[in-house]
């Protein structure tokens, strides 16, 4: 499965297979298991409380009287800055494995252990050489990395918190001319990449640039005797332990990171974060899950898959390390599931998508056979199946190396059904979570035994949140709807360099206004609803999430992508629609079966078709006649990276999108509005 599993669609959504429907009754036997071992003590009905009623702040119940600036210092005291991280875990593993390096996929007993004590040498061997050799400042210099998740990049990583060096994290993602400028923005001294392919186009503009003073490949290479390239092996045989430098003293307010944002609305903006941000997100999600007892046994083994230059995987390794975890790096996602068999993790964090892709695949060979959809059904359903669960599910448990005991997934939404798939099929307690880069990825998370979805659970330990009034959308925080706000001690310390957008984006009170659109229901816990930064106005002066509009349209099998977007001058919106190839193929009635994929998209008959289904789920939605996609255009080539219409966390980059297709979108309102209108009244 393993394959096609993986490859990425055109989307970061997924598609619905109509042939199994899910329910969600059977939860009683999941739940009463789950909170028997997982239940962290908090009252479901009243996860968070108000704590100030004039500005609506709110709390986790836990953490209502306490204070979060400091709380989180309890865990770990001794670590101070992230330099102090694998020596707290070297004493919980009593200098146990830290990071497994697989020597081939062929055998479960390929992996090569690094110990937290070797990891920590060879981190410190590269601090002291950036120092000493390559003559970088601490607290001032910056190191960027472009790499795949390796054990080298976390060598780097630690050998820049240790010694006081900025760590600049590039996407593998970025094209040539986004690594020139970001370097050229950040004034990065030194660029390590994994191999010399990822720089080979810009190779002799950095050769050039006087600001790089060398460029370390991971990779073991003959550098051809160019001075400022070096092979990461060449560094550990010219240092001796003899030359390992005393580490520098840090201030926990220093900056330890620039992370870049997603981009979706222009060029990436630089995120700087301090040792304390970073440290105060990872204790406080150790707060947070130690509660409900996700240690132990769950806390063995960790494969990290997520980029290492995202946020989100950057803080659960930070508190992974913490416990003395063992950690194997993923460096070829293609091969997900071969490494999951390998590694055999026993939890995990993921993002939806991967979930979507499994969850497709599956689904899709269970709408082969009624007897497998009635299987399905009943252990999905059936409270008192428990046992049929466990019995039909044990081929996707081994999909992620069969001894998972705990998953954490984030950066995007999960619709219900998946998640409430993977609870039943993986009978393991499954956390959501809701943050951004600026909040150091914390806000909020779900508690293990709360088996509602479409909720992102409370405020973490180390954050409070309120809601404040966006007049434009009608959201009113006395409505307990509003702008999501943080603060806490991992907001982050500005964008580099720009002032300006720093204060847009932090008040005088120290609140992170996320643009994030959220609804405080009935028993303390968050929801997302909306999205304030990226609304545009109609007409009729109505303003439009198109976001929103996204995640309902996207439901239909027949797309893939879908770009909702109008105009001022207009009263309803469009879209531009990319259809799902494979379902187009399957389902549209044609006779020119042999027809190009541009050649359908052209196809009035499948327009008309798509655009109705559509509609139908604009009226299943309850959604307002200007909420309703009036006309679409079919675009054959999906949104991508290459592209330039997806950002390198898969959304979309709605400027970009907008600006291409601008004259597309103005004549999709010069049209002949009967056939629309024909539709809309039915």
């Amino acid at each position: 499965m393993l394959r096609s599993l993986l490859k990425s669609r055109a989307a970061y959504t997924i598609s619905i297979v109509r042939g199994v429907t899910v329910t969600y009754t059977n939860t009683r036997t999941y739940l009463t298991r789950i909170q028997q071992i997982h239940h962290d003590g908090i009252d479901l009905e009243q996860q968070s409380v108000e704590i100030n009623p004039i500005e609506h702040i709110r709390r986790c119940t836990f953490y209502k009287d306490l204070d979060i600036w400091t709380l989180y210092k309890t865990i770990c005291p001794n670590v101070r800055t992230l330099g102090d991280v694998l020596y707290e875990g070297c004493d919980a593993s009593n200098n146990g494995p830290c990071v497994g390096i697989i020597q081939s996929t062929n055998s479960p007993d390929s992996i090569e252990w690094l110990s937290y004590s070797m990891v920590i040498e060879q981190s410190r061997m590269i601090g002291s050489y950036l120092w000493t050799l390559a003559k970088l400042t601490p607290i001032q210099s910056k190191v960027a990395i472009i790499s795949s998740n390796r054990p080298e990049y976390l060598f780097v990583e630690q050998a820049c918190y240790m010694y006081g060096f900025i760590l600049v994290n590039f996407y593998t993602s970025y094209d040539s001319a986004t690594i020139m400028n970001l370097l050229h923005r950040t004034k990065a001294e030194i660029l390590v990449v994994d191999n010399i392919e990822r720089i080979q186009s810009i190779q002799d503009d950095l050769l050039k640039n006087d600001h790089i003073k060398e460029i370390i490949i991971m990779d073991d290479i003959i550098c051809d005797g160019h001075n400022k390239i070096r092979n990461m092996s060449s560094i550990f045989k010219t240092m001796k332990t003899n030359d390992i430098r005393e580490r520098p003293i840090i201030n926990p307010e220093n900056i330890a990171i620039f992370i870049m944002t997603s981009g979706t609305t222009g060029e990436p903006k630089i995120v700087m974060l301090s040792h304390e941000n970073l440290l105060a997100a990872s204790k406080g999600n150790i707060l947070r899950i130690e509660r409900a007892k996700l240690k132990g046994s769950v806390t063995i083994r960790h494969c990290s898959i997520l980029p290492l230059a995202h946020i989100f995987e950057r803080f659960i390794l930070l508190g992974v390390f913490l416990r003395g975890t063992q950690v194997v790096f993923c460096s070829v996602p293609e091969k997900l599931v071969e490494y999951f068999s390998i590694v055999k993790p026993t939890q995990l964090t993921v993002v939806p998508r991967i979930l979507n892709k499994i969850y497709d695949t599956v689904m899709i060979e269970v709408s082969k056979s009624k007897i497998k959809q009635y299987i399905v059904q009943q252990a999905l359903d059936s409270e008192e199946s428990w046992w049929l669960s466990r019995l039909i599910f044990r081929k996707v448990k081994q999909l992620f190396g069969g001894e998972l005991k705990a998953m954490f997934t984030g950066a995007a939404p999960i619709t219900p059904d998946v998640l409430h798939f993977f609870r039943i099929a993986l009978d393991i307690p499954i956390m959501t979570g809701y943050g951004q880069t600026e909040s150091t990825a914390c806000g909020t998370s779900t508690h293990a035994p709360d088996m509602s979805c479409g909720t992102v659970g409370s405020p973490v330990a180390t954050v409070e949140i309120k809601l404040i009034d966006v007049p434009d959308m009608n959201y009113r925080s006395e409505m307990n709807q509003g702008e999501i706000c943080i603060r806490g001690p991992t907001v982050f310390k500005g964008y580099y360099n720009d002032e300006e957008k720093t204060r847009e984006a932090i008040d005088q009170e120290g609140w992170l206004h996320t643009g994030d659109v959220g609804e405080w229901i009935s028993n303390g816990a968050l929801r997302i609803i909306d999205r304030a930064k990226y609304i545009f106005k109609l007409s009729q002066g109505t303003y439009i999430a198109p976001e929103r509009l996204e995640d309902i349209y996207i439901r239909s099998q027949w797309i893939a992508q879908i770009f909702v977007d109008g105009i001022s001058t207009e009263a309803t919106v469009v879209a531009i629609v990319i259809p799902d190839e494979q379902y187009v193929r399957k389902n549209f009635l044609s006779t020119q079966t042999t027809m190009t994929f541009l050649e359908l998209c052209k196809e009035k008959k499948l327009k008309q078709i798509i655009l109705s289904d559509l509609i139908r789920l604009a009226k299943e939605n309850k959604l307002k006649y200007f909420e309703t996609i009036s006309n679409i255009y079919l675009h054959s080539e999906p949104f991508s990276l290459k592209n330039g219409l997806l950002t390198m966390t898969l959304k979309t980059r709605r400027m970009n999108a907008r600006k291409q297709f601008q004259t597309i979108i103005q004549s999709l309102y010069n049209v002949d509005r009967t056939t629309t209108n024909n539709l809309l009244s039915k």
